[in-house]
């Protein structure tokens, strides 16, 4: 192998990690910058929430009555899948300062502020028993430093709590927690 080829090999173990940390990057920081200003409710925190350094919040939004699901979701939910989880859509609208579900489809809205998610599939049965289903958003949980976790869980659970996150493109960074 010549010197120049040497070169070129060293730079490319350089450049293509970098490169490869860049497109991970670059989304981040982008809807840091550029993301919309989303307030969602939080559940009730309990006991069992807060393990290890996090804090698992549960949003309000995650919970999704039948009437938020557009026909052709309930369709495509009922269908066999060898994953058995539907990529849906959440379009958000804020009510009262806090942005809430408006509906759930599996096509991304091509405007407006949506959350991506993943929902289970799920049987005419189950279909017809359930109030409502649960969405995974991929939502960040919070980090707590080690010795405060228990502590932090008893003030969240003593008022409302409301996570401010930026959104874009249907992903969520969390930006801060409020407790009122």
């Amino acid at each position: 192998m010549s010197n120049r080829h040497r070169k070129i090999s060293v730079a490319l173990l350089f450049v293509i990690p970098l490169l490869l940390l860049a497109s991970l990057a670059v989304p981040h920081f982008k809807t840091l910058q550029t993301g919309a200003d989303v307030y969602l409710q939080t559940e009730p925190i309990t006991k069992e929430d807060a393990n290890e350094n996090y804090i698992v919040l549960r949003y309000e939004i995650e919970k999704v009555l039948k009437e938020q699901m557009t026909d052709s979701l309930v369709e495509t939910l009922k269908q066999p899948s060898e994953l058995g989880m539907t990529k849906v859509f959440g379009v958000l609208e804020k009510q009262d300062g806090i942005d809430q579900l408006v509906t759930l489809s599996e096509k991304e809205p091509t405007d407006g502020v949506y959350l991506e998610g993943w929902l289970p599939q799920t049987t005419e049965r189950e279909y017809r028993e359930s109030e409502h289903y649960i969405v995974n958003f991929g939502l960040d949980p919070f980090y707590v430093p080690k010795k405060g976790h228990r502590v932090a869980a008893q003030g969240l659970q003593d008022g409302i709590t409301t996570a401010h996150f930026k959104v874009r493109d249907g992903h969520g960074i969390l930006r801060e927690i409020e407790t009122k």
